[in-house]
């Protein structure tokens, strides 16, 4: 099945390299924040991706093995807007972060991916399986129907994506392997990853956490989904998406963190310079969480690249970006029309169009 060559090529190797790498370097020491990123970000998608490093402009410019620099991920209004509104706050004081705030941060970044990952909840038993499945080279599609039908919530959700208007059957699907041939690859690799993580974002148990609600998931979902709408032919869509999906982890585990801490403890963290400095370190953070998991070493470096990566590296990283950019407009300001998305390329504004669509026909459901 093209599901299965598609993971097993992304997939491959990724065991044995471990992803050490992108695991050690993504967590460098804490630094301040530069001038430039000090100032005020304006509400447009240039703010995090600036037209001469879209992922067209890099790809036409690319020389094969060439290396390429990335700039430094900047926050824009709707990530400040995001972030204030994640920790429960009105508004951001427009002043860098106290030393409390600092002290904590530096805290925070001393600690390893596994730390990380330990604050979150286990993964499903059933992706692990997946991966090992995928990797052999005789695998059948009932083998696949046979493991996902083991996560009953798997079950449920594929059997609900496959009948929804989304995909739009003829005739009700009332079977499993009637659901595995209508979603198709994109649709599986979609399913299986997206049941796989939801349940991390929404065991929300602490005053952080629940006070969050589902805001970090929402994110999550429509980045991976922009991800797919914004891709070019040749870019690597589910290493894309499942980075995507991936992004807000850090932040989840921030929450936890926070949760786990007395109130005395805990700064006020409303200082706007913070929430400025949050942006790269949880992207850092969520990168060390994926590696630790074992995810393929493209996904951690697409949340947080390092120097020296070549232009497909860049490629991946600037189309994440992207489309979290347009993900984070929507989820803060739905139904905005045409003209008020100017500074958009037809394809951008073509996408923040689609997750109106999409996730206002899942609210309404």
């Amino acid at each position: 099945m093209a599901l299965l060559s598609s993971l097993r090529k992304l997939l491959s190797g990724s065991a044995d390299a471990k992803a050490t790498g992108a695991a050690s370097g993504v967590g460098g020491a804490f630094r301040a924040p530069s001038a430039a990123s000090s100032a005020h970000a304006g509400p447009s998608l240039q703010s995090q991706v600036p037209a001469s490093q879209s992922p067209a402009s890099l790809a036409a410019g690319a020389v094969p093995g060439a290396v390429m620099e990335l700039p430094a991920l900047d926050a824009s209004a709707e990530w400040l807007q995001f972030s204030a509104q994640l920790l429960g706050l009105p508004r951001l004081k427009d002043i860098p972060p106290s030393a409390g705030e600092q002290a904590l941060m530096q805290r925070l970044q001393a600690q390893r991916g596994s730390q990380w990952a330990d604050l979150l909840p286990r993964l499903p038993a059933v992706l692990p399986q997946l991966m090992r499945l995928v990797r052999r080279d005789d695998v059948a599609s009932s083998d696949l129907v046979t493991l996902l039908s083991r996560d009953p919530s798997l079950v449920g959700e594929l059997m609900r994506l496959a009948n929804s208007p989304r995909y739009r059957p003829e005739r009700e699907i009332t079977d499993l392997a009637g659901a595995v041939m209508v979603l198709g690859q994109q649709g599986l690799n979609q399913l299986v990853m997206s049941v796989a993580m939801r349940p991390i974002f929404n065991q929300a148990k602490g005053r952080y956490s629940s006070r969050a609600g589902t805001l970090l998931w929402d994110l999550s979902e429509r980045t991976a989904f922009a991800t797919l709408r914004l891709a070019n032919a040749g870019d690597d869509e589910f290493a894309a998406y499942l980075a995507g999906l991936s992004s807000q982890l850090g932040l989840m585990a921030l929450l936890r963190a926070l949760d786990g801490m007395s109130a005395p403890a805990v700064p006020p963290l409303d200082r706007e310079g913070l929430h400025r400095q949050l942006l790269p370190l949880s992207a850092a953070w969520s990168a060390q969480i994926v590696a630790h998991w074992g995810f393929p070493t493209k996904v951690a470096e697409a949340l947080a690249p390092q120097p020296g990566r070549g232009a497909e590296s860049v490629l991946l990283t600037q189309l994440v970006r992207q489309a979290q950019a347009v993900a984070l407009r929507q989820l803060m300001q739905p139904g905005l029309q045409p003209s008020q998305l100017g500074d958009w390329s037809a394809a951008q504004q073509r996408c923040y169009a689609e997750l109106g669509r999409e996730f206002g026909a899942e609210a309404a459901d």
